[in-house]
């Protein structure tokens, strides 16, 4: 899963695509949410094929963590949900396609 919605970076970049690449919880203080963002899907689908090829690649990705408060059954499914509610992501559509990891 993926989500999909423009996002101008303050660098001037737009980002397009959205995936979670962790969460994480500490224990009764807060849960984290890693989200890389891709100027495209199909950046998502070259770096996922040179991963598994073992290839160097060219994709520029933004990272960014999302703190919240703890909460003990946050996964990525959840988390996916959180991110949805948040201003950024209105208007967001679902990519299904990108299993989830």
């Amino acid at each position: 899963m993926a989500l999909i919605k423009s996002i101008t970076l303050e660098n001037g970049i737009t980002v397009n695509y959205h995936r979670i690449v962790s969460v994480n919880n500490i224990t009764n203080h807060s849960s984290i949410i890693e989200l890389a963002s891709y100027t495209a899907k199909s950046k998502r689908l070259e770096e996922k094929s040179a991963l598994e090829n073992h290839q160097s690649m060219n994709i520029f990705i933004h990272t960014k963590y999302f703190n919240t408060d703890y909460n003990s059954s946050l996964n990525v499914n959840t988390a996916y949900s959180y991110l949805k509610t948040l201003d950024q992501f209105d208007g967001y559509i679902d990519d299904l396609d990108d299993e989830v990891e």
